[in-house]
């Protein structure tokens, strides 16, 4: 068995198909290492300027070196293609990524089922609850969500998922220590992320977020998957990429049908259209086709739930079936939602932002509580809210970055946080 560092040199050097191509032609890492630069020139298909970069030894060292110091500081686990842990899907798609870096918990990948979920980054409001909602419905019925965290429908998976517990694993086109978007927020994303789940990359760490990784990464994803749903997409969105890759390597593709008058969905729409992908309506839908090769997974016995309880609900008001056909808001309401609140007056003329934190305490919890009381005198940084809270700093970014997505906290510059809502305790 090879060295991984010389797994790691391969992977790292030059691109991704440069290296599957050189590994092909040679089926040996090291001999690839130790060959003449005279024997690359008969591998074909690739250019002098592919070739280049795995001839120079000396900076192709270096860099193996710094990789693994960097990854032995930061606790990043090294997957290469001879690790007992590799996954064995991912061996069969067109280009597989020699080496793996993950961050976080260990990767059972043959013993779940992985749902790809993905959608673009422009999503609508009813997008984005869709990707929260169906995350959410996925990891309780014990499914592992893998995701992006690029925006939009992917961030939202991934708080959904983290609502309902984890895990959740994130694959990125930058390194497990790079946060997509330099703020506050990211940083606490990536590191909850890391806390229940897993962050995984095809690039070392220190690798900046490229959009010409995007591609490669989405590939990578699909081979991941067990199944793929894409939430949504617009007819030139980089998402419809991910459909492609999941029907080339054989995945089923699911997606949720949205108003056809919804230029963000006219993508997802269009791949049903095209008999690309099959309407969902329910995470089960998705799941029970899989019930009996993954036993972890928790399904009810009846193929369709919500047929059973439409049918037994009380007939809707014209109304009332009005008001459901308008597009949810994230997050989709609860059991304990402000529609089940009894209204109370309170001292403010804009009473659709107000929020009794006591009668909606199974929407918040203690911590998201203490930090929305503690936002209403003014904004705060997340030093300042520990302090006054004493809520200490892992839980307080965690709970920070989950009530930023649900809409209740906002960024507002110089990393301080002000409240979305207004509310009293």
């Amino acid at each position: 068995m090879a060295s991984a560092k010389f797994w790691i040199w391969l992977s790292a050097v030059g691109d991704p198909v440069a290296a599957w191509k050189i590994y092909e032609h040679f089926g040996d890492v090291e001999k690839a290492y130790f060959a003449d630069p005279e024997e690359y020139k008969l591998i074909p298909g690739l250019r002098a300027h592919q070739i280049a970069p795995f001839l120079n030894k000396e900076q192709g060292s270096k860099l193996v070196s710094k990789i693994v110091a960097d990854c032995r500081a930061l606790g990043v686990h090294i997957c290469t293609w001879e690790s007992a842990d590799y996954p064995e899907r991912l061996r069969y798609i067109d280009v597989p990524p020699l080496v793996l870096y993950l961050l976080g918990r260990p990767l059972r990948i043959e013993e779940e089922c992985v749902v790809a979920m993905a959608g673009t980054r422009r999503c609508s409001p009813y997008g984005q609850a869709m990707s929260w909602r169906f995350a959410e419905q996925l990891t309780r019925e014990g499914a592992l969500v893998l995701t992006g965290v690029a925006g939009g429908c992917d961030e939202a998976a991934v708080v959904g998922a983290l609502q309902a517990g984890g895990p959740v694993a994130v694959l990125l086109p930058g390194g497990v220590d790079v946060p997509f978007e330099n703020t506050d927020f990211y940083r606490a994303l990536y590191q909850n992320i890391a806390s229940f789940g897993t962050l995984i990359s095809t690039y070392p760490p220190g690798t900046p977020n490229d959009h010409a990784h995007f591609r490669f990464r989405n590939a990578v994803l699909t081979g991941l998957s067990t199944v793929v749903l894409l939430v949504e997409a617009g007819l030139r969105s980089g998402a419809l990429n991910v459909a492609a890759n999941a029907n080339d390597q054989g995945r089923t593709v699911y997606t949720i049908p949205a108003n056809l008058d919804s230029w963000s969905a006219m993508g997802t729409n269009g791949l049903l259209c095209n008999g690309q992908a099959l309407a969902v309506m329910s995470a089960e839908d998705m799941l029970l086709t899989y019930r009996d090769s993954f036993p972890r997974l928790s399904l009810p016995k009846s193929a369709y739930p919500y047929v059973q309880e439409e049918e037994k609900a009380p007939a809707v008001p014209p109304t009332a079936a009005a008001k459901e056909d308008e597009p949810d808001t994230l997050p989709p309401e609860t059991e304990t939602s402000q529609a089940a609140i009894p209204e109370k007056k309170v001292d403010t003329a804009d009473i659709s932002d107000y929020i009794d934190l006591k009668a909606a305490q199974n929407d918040f919890t203690d911590d998201e509580q203490s930090i929305l009381l503690a936002l209403q005198d003014g904004s705060r940084t997340s030093e300042e809210l520990t302090a006054q809270t004493e809520i200490p700093s892992a839980r307080m970014l965690a709970a920070l970055t989950l009530l930023t997505l649900r809409g209740s906290v906002r960024e507002c510059g110089s990393g301080r946080f002000e409240a979305a809502v207004k509310g009293k305790g």
